[in-house]
């Protein structure tokens, strides 16, 4: 849930950031930057990258038409010009170098460079051009796979590529609804790679429920989400961003097509190009003119940049449509927009972020302990930093000071595998006075039985019992599992013989909003992340509540049901019971699971839900006398009659908090003028 609000934040971030183009976080840098939390929560924070320069003239020749850059292990850059046809080679300090110029091309859109080889991609010629990367002299080239799959009408069209160490070619191709095309070195067709899954137009979905499976296939219309751009790292995994989807637009591949990445990925659409740092960071950019980078797992580690209309603002862009780094973290951006390659630098705070994930990977974790504690100066609330330390802590064998820092950055995996030490520990110390505890209360129970059966003091006891029954509250509380055990004959002593008061059904509401909050305080921060909206949560669930028992008591009463509201009122209270009963013991033991075990959590929460509802539903079929039938038609009903209260109350709010305002605008004119 947090992630969804994470991503609505995101969007209000843009469009604050879009109204305010002069705001500044420092003086030569034109926009904030902003990180995301463990629940994928926007926030400001340091400046990441400064821009340090922009090249619009190569060799005496302005950019017309850049399309590409791509940076070499030496941090040679070549950028694309599909206007110009030619790829311009600069060397790592940004001069020019060579150009790579040739009669076939028609029009080249991109590159890939390994050790060996420039790939040039023509998306004209449907071609993939090869050259000698020490004397660019051409070596051959790659079209259209001779496979049936393309000989029958598949199209071919790369306009983007990456090449793995084996010499296979991962192609993206315009209009491949099946994904990248993944060739051999020679060119030969092998398999389609990392499809996007297809998206079914609702209408046909719910078409498809009625028609035979002929009809489906004649009807069937997909609208496919073709990736937009590739990426490989060393270690062979494939990278794809897709610029017409929001929730997972950029995705991590293995060899078997299994996306790596979070489907809540923090991102926006368009987003056009993806890229691979040196520390398994992933850069990303989109159209609008921003810059994501993420860390190894997916999680946004500084996003900044933005869209630049009118101001020609340095560091801001136009239209970018390509991204690559060099070895120094100099991101290279390529604006077509402005047609312009804007590069970034890296600041100390992002450099001792980079730093920090490095030393970690390389298990050198004393040393990334040092730096992500330096990267807090910079600040104290910076997440990543807090679960870097949390690891970094629990490798030295520190699992208290581990859970510290994970429950501060609220990351619940850490904060399991902390707990999990922490629990191994205490076992480890205590185990013995468990094994005497359990031992000593074995004892007790076989003790008071043989002194019950001898001494006969269990009589006593219900007599005391009895005593406190004549209280009206305590006794109708108590009554709870008497109904419990048979509900239905609970359900008729409600009803015919007015067994409980509506008292104590208050009073079993006001202890159901108690365990509730008692649920958000106490259960384990593994299972239920701490807030500030306890109260906020439990109005709503409140007023959700109230409404069920409003719908449903009219719907039953149009619908001829023989209860009255205080039957109904009672008997929900009843029905509801289980959730007494259950929550407190499932509060207690969550405080010694960790996630590996989060089965003997949640199972016991679905057990008890479909009591709730196997109770409330036969509470109002038998309460008010209907069969199974009309039962679910009330249930539905009232469900309707909710939504539809629900908006009206909705309505009314806000066209009184509209009378509100209007009325104050009014008395304030009128005191100005007065």
């Amino acid at each position: 849930m947090m992630r969804k609000y994470g991503k609505m934040i995101f969007f209000i971030v843009m469009i604050f950031q879009l109204l305010n183009p002069h705001s500044t976080v420092m003086a030569e840098v034109p926009y904030y930057t902003y990180t995301s939390d463990s629940q994928g929560m926007i926030s400001k924070t340091q400046t990441a990258y400064t821009p340090t320069k922009q090249i619009s003239t190569i060799n005496g020749e302005k950019l017309e038409t850049p399309e590409h850059v791509f940076v070499d292990d030496e941090d040679f850059v070549y950028i694309t010009d599909s206007a110009r046809n030619k790829v311009y080679i600069l060397d790592n300090n940004y001069r020019f170098y060579k150009e790579l110029i040739s009669d076939k091309f028609s029009e080249i859109r991109s590159t890939f460079v390994t050790e060996e080889y420039i790939y040039v991609v023509d998306s004209s010629a449907s071609k993939i051009y090869i050259f000698e990367k020490s004397t660019h002299e051409y070596v051959r080239e790659i079209g259209k796979p001779e496979s049936p799959v393309f000989n029958e009408g598949y199209s071919f069209s790369p306009t983007h590529i990456a090449v793995d160490v084996r010499g296979n070619i991962y192609v993206r191709s315009s209009g491949s609804v099946n994904g990248l095309i993944m060739l051999n070195r020679d060119g030969d067709f092998i398999t389609f790679f990392g499809a996007n899954p297809l998206k079914v137009p609702l209408l046909d979905q719910i078409r498809s429920f009625l028609l035979t499976e002929a009809q489906q296939r004649k009807i069937e219309r997909v609208f496919p989400d073709v990736p937009s751009n590739l990426a490989i790292d060393e270690r062979g995994f494939i990278y794809t961003v897709t610029s017409s989807i929001e929730t997972n637009p950029i995705k991590k591949f293995n060899v078997s097509g299994t996306n790596f990445f979070s489907d809540d990925l923090v991102a926006t659409f368009n987003m056009e190009s993806v890229w691979i740092g040196k520390y398994n960071n992933v850069y990303s950019v989109s159209s609008e003119g921003w810059i994501f980078e993420y860390d190894s797992e997916g999680n946004l580690l500084f996003l900044f940049g933005g869209n630049d209309v009118n101001s020609s603002r340095f560091g801001l862009l136009q239209r970018p449509v390509s991204i690559a780094s060099k070895s120094s973290d100099e991101l290279l951006v390529i604006d077509q927009g402005a047609k312009i390659l804007q590069t970034y630098e890296t600041t100390q705070f992002a450099d001792a972020v980079h730093h920090a994930m490095s030393a970690y990977q390389a298990g050198e974790y004393t040393e990334s302990k040092e730096l992500w504690e330096y990267t807090m100066k910079y600040n104290s609330i910076f997440d990543h930093a807090h679960i870097g330390l949390g690891y970094a802590y629990l490798r030295e064998g520190v699992p208290e000071r581990a859970y510290e820092e994970f429950y501060a950055a609220k990351y619940t995996e850490g904060i399991s595998e902390a707990f999990w030490e922490m629990r191994q520990a205490w076992l480890e110390n205590n185990l013995n006075i468990v094994f005497m505890l359990l031992m000593t209360i074995l004892i007790a129970w076989y003790t008071h039985k043989f002194l019950n059966r001898k001494y006969h003091y269990g009589v006593l006891v219900s007599q005391k019992v009895g005593v406190i029954r004549r209280v009206k509250v305590i006794d109708d509380l108590l009554y709870m599992f008497s109904f419990l055990r048979g509900p239905l004959n609970g359900i008729y002593e409600i009803q015919e013989k007015n067994r409980v008061a509506k008292k104590s059904s208050t009073v079993i509401y006001l202890l159901m909003a108690i365990t509730f909050i008692l649920h958000h305080m106490y259960t384990n921060v593994i299972f239920v992340p701490k807030n500030g909206y306890i109260l906020y949560e439990l109005s709503i669930m409140i007023f959700l509540f109230i409404l069920w028992l409003v719908s449903n008591y009219l719907i039953c009463s149009i619908n001829d049901g023989e209860g009255t509201f205080t039957h109904v009122y009672n008997g929900t209270a009843y029905a509801i019971s289980p959730i007494l009963i259950i929550m407190p013991a499932v509060i207690l033991f969550s405080n010694g699971l960790t996630l590996e075990q989060s089965v003997f959590y949640y199972l016991p929460i679905q057990a008890m839900f479909l009591w709730v509802v196997f109770l409330t539903f036969f509470m109002i079929k038998d309460m008010h006398n209907y069969d199974v039938g009309e039962t679910i038609g009330v249930i539905s009903k009232s469900i309707f009659t909710m939504l539809i209260i629900g908006l009206f109350i909705f309505v009314l709010y806000s066209l009184g908090n509209q009378m509100i305002h209007f009325l104050i605008d009014v008395v304030a004119e009128v005191s100005k003028r007065w």
